[in-house]
């Protein structure tokens, strides 16, 4: 509110003059814009923070899921829901203290307040009778739908009856809907092609036909009012810094904040449509709306820029140390985060907690987000289900997924430790919620899963799990790890208490292979663990570097710290061309639980130049995208590629 206190002392800067009505009433007009009463108008516009547009503005950009996505989308609630406040109630107000007087006045507030109120809880009440109604996974009755579509006809008769804008209850009644599937997401799917396909290019139609820049006589006043316009916006990004500055906080996020608080869109356009059924048009010229609406345009277009060029929510400027599996310490907790859009991978990744602690000096630390589509809500969230005093918190929002890895740090008390995630967006922008989540915990290692294509789950959630990988790859503060699984019946978490473990690992050399190796220097410790490392010799001539000399290094010390390991085989295979290699890898046995290969193999071998263009999957690398071909589709073995941070 503080940018429209502080905008109305300016509206009286403009030059006005009086002209008389008919009723003898006086009006001040200002030439070229309209009345001055249509300053106060503008000035709420200008402060207004429309959560609908704000959040259509951020998806674009891809920045609803960001810390400070999260929070402006909060703070444009808290503003939207005082601006209704105020601009509901004091006309209701100002009406009854004509008429009635002050006592007269808070009587009849009093009474509709209680009346709006009870409407409200009892569509607050049906609505959740509804989603009660509807099975779990099952689709909301088309009776219900309609109903509600009449209700909301209702609700804006109900809202102008009592003094409100139109358009004020359906918002609110809006906002009492439960987000999410079944019945968000079913009004959703309903409304959306009619109103995104049919209602608002007509909207916006009318729009430009109503933004006659012909009408334009007197530039001068318009320029003053586009200033006018930009002092509000200028003094909503200043009042974002203000704290910052007191609290010694980021003032570039702050910034970022304000500039992301000025977005505006079809709310702000809607509050001033030159229609002959809008009260504005009594107040504002066509040629003070050609001013409006280029200012609108001309603010959310220099603020998306600016938002753009000055915030990276996964910028690693701040990132103290190294993010990977080779400076760990042998005994230090083992921490990961692990991403899940569907259960499908749920018994592997198990398998890997179980296989990732041998004993209370190798514990884990699992970081589980489960990933879940964005639909029938207008923010995303990330939800925390353990709070800093290891109490569960938010049960209503877990499920199977996050119960499997709670039975696990049960079972394995004092050397498991479990955090359930939550997190809601969008697919095309859920590698941020993976990412940041790693940046915040500090971890060493991120597990994406990958199902295979002929995996027979279900198609739209295994291609968004497969579009996530290249996002988290580019942009992961840390190494990680590609799971690639099938959903099979077969592939179920072993029992504990007769854990017994196959691992293959297929090494060439490279930053990647010494970090697959990294990851297997710690299963090796496992007493149900069996590992059989296999290192490619190419018979090539290959120039001795660095990278050659830390090979030797890496693999020699693996061999001699696990050389008492009988449960530990190493094996050094020499090929000559790549088809003994592709043979070599085509000969891992069937009853194999897990193999374990880097993304990328060391410079200098024939394999990538002889097998790139037939790979499928560029994010899982040569060897793994072979692996996650269907001549491996009989293999019930899984496949984790691993990519080392800053390699």
């Amino acid at each position: 509110m503080v940018p429209f206190v502080v905008l109305l002392p300016f509206g009286r800067l403009f030059k006005s003059r009086e002209y008389a009505r008919e009723d003898k009433s006086t009006i001040s007009v200002v030439d070229g814009i309209g009345q001055t009463s249509v300053f106060i108008d503008i000035a709420a516009t200008v402060s207004a923070s429309s959560p609908p547009v704000l959040a259509d503005i951020l998806t674009e950009l891809r920045l609803l899921n960001t810390e400070l996505g999260r929070l402006a989308m909060s703070a444009s609630m808290v503003n939207e829901l005082t601006r209704w406040t105020i601009f509901a109630v004091f006309p209701v107000v100002q009406l009854s203290w004509d008429k009635n007087g002050v006592i007269g006045a808070l009587l009849e507030l009093g009474t509709s307040l209680v009346i709006v109120i009870s409407v409200f809880v009892m569509v607050s009440l049906w609505m959740r009778w509804i989603v009660r109604r509807t099975p779990k996974g099952g689709r909301v009755g088309e009776v219900h739908i309609l109903m509600v579509m009449l209700a909301v006809l209702a609700m804006g008769v109900m809202s102008d009856a009592f003094g409100l804008g139109f358009m004020d209850a359906p918002l609110i009644m809006g906002l009492l809907v439960p987000d999410g599937p079944p019945l968000g997401m079913a009004l959703v799917e309903r409304l959306e092609l009619i109103s995104t396909e049919v209602l608002l290019p007509v909207f916006f139609l009318g729009i430009g036909w109503a933004t006659n820049f012909a009408s334009i006589h007197h530039p001068v006043p318009l320029l003053w009012l586009l200033l006018f316009m930009l002092a509000g916006h200028v003094v909503k990004v200043l009042v974002a810094v203000a704290p910052a500055v007191y609290s010694k906080s980021s003032i570039r996020n702050a910034a970022v904040l304000g500039l992301m608080l000025n977005f505006k869109g079809l709310g702000a356009i809607s509050s001033h449509e030159a229609d002959p059924c809008c009260p504005l048009l009594q107040v504002l010229d066509p040629a003070g709306y050609v001013a409006v609406v280029v200012g609108i345009v001309i603010a959310t277009a220099i603020s998306s820029l600016l938002v753009s060029i000055l915030y990276d929510p996964l910028s690693s400027s701040g990132m103290v140390g190294y993010r990977t599996l080779q400076h760990l310490k042998p005994h230090e907790q083992f921490c990961f985060v692990a991403s899940i859009l569907n259960e499908g991978p749920v018994p592997i990744l198990l398998n890997l907690v179980e296989v990732s602690c041998a004993d209370e000096q190798s514990s884990v630390c699992a970081y589980v987000l489960h990933l879940v589509e964005l639909g029938g809500r207008a923010s995303s969230s990330l939800i925390a289900h353990r709070n800093p005093k290891d109490v569960f918190v938010n049960l209503g929002q877990m499920d199977r997924v996050h119960n499997a890895f709670i039975n696990v740090e049960k079972k394995k008390e004092g050397v498991v430790v479990v955090h359930p995630f939550t997190a809601i967006s969008p697919y095309a922008t859920m590698h941020q919620d993976i990412c940041s989540l790693a940046m915040e915990k500090k971890v060493p290692f991120i597990i994406v899963p990958f199902p295979r294509k002929d995996s027979g789950g279900s198609s739209e959630v295994d291609q968004a799990a497969r579009s996530i990988i290249p996002q988290v790859l580019s942009q992961a503060p840390c190494s990680v790890g590609v799971l690639i699984h099938q959903t099979l019946a077969s592939s179920r978490p072993l029992a504990l208490e007769r854990f017994n473990y196959c691992v293959r690992v297929l090494f060439w050399g490279g930053n990647d292979d010494r970090e697959a190796l990294a990851y297997t220097s710690r299963l090796a410790r496992h007493a149900g663990v069996r590992i059989f490392v296999s290192r490619f010799m190419p018979q090539v001539h290959r120039k001795e570097d660095k990278e050659m000399t830390w090979d030797d290094m890496i693999f020699k010390e693996f061999t001699r710290a696990n050389a008492d390991n009988e449960r530990v085989e190493v094996e050094e295979i020499a090929v000559s061309d790549v088809n003994q290699m592709i043979s070599a890898i085509r000969s891992i046995e069937m009853e194999c639980d897990l193999v374990i290969v880097g993304r990328r193999q060391c410079t200098g071998l024939s394999l990538d130049e002889a097998l790139s263009e037939w790979t499928e999957s560029p994010e899982l690398g040569v060897v793994g995208d072979m692996l996650a071909s269907s001549d491996f589709a009989n293999y019930a073995f899984s496949v984790l590629v691993i990519q080392q941070h800053g390699s």
